[in-house]
């Protein structure tokens, strides 16, 4: 499912190259770290998909939201994602799951340090 680039604004070049499910936390009941680029420009980036933990059926409870961080961010993480040897599986132990899905002391995910000095973007679908 291709998005709306945010550097380029080209509809369907912005596509998901990677990603890692990672275990739900006090908050999110899925959460997937994702590597995006755009098939048109050089844009690269990572974004979140997240589902609240307690989401009603018909309520719409659910964010999906990019991010502009260094290319080193991007090559990490998806040297990380790359490394997993079941990136479906949010019950995965491997060294990728554990570092990208370390929480906080509140059992929430912490992200990543890149993550909070980046721009972020809402990962638009080109309609």
């Amino acid at each position: 499912m291709p998005f709306r680039c945010p550097q380029c604004k080209t509809p369907d070049s912005l596509e998901i190259i990677a990603a890692i499910e990672l275990p739900p936390d006090r908050q999110s009941g899925e959460i997937a770290l994702q590597v995006i680029a755009c098939t048109v420009c050089s844009f690269r980036g990572l974004a979140v998909y997240e589902e609240a933990r307690d989401s009603v059926i018909e309520s719409e409870s659910w964010s999906h939201i990019g991010y502009w961080v260094s290319p080193d961010a991007v090559n990490s993480t998806l040297s990380a994602i790359q490394s997993c040897p079941d990136p479906q599986n949010p019950r995965c132990e491997c060294p990728a799951h554990t570092s990208l899905g370390r929480k906080d002391v509140w059992g929430v995910w912490a992200g990543l340090l890149e993550m909070e000095r980046g721009h972020t973007f809402l990962m638009r679908l080109a309609a």
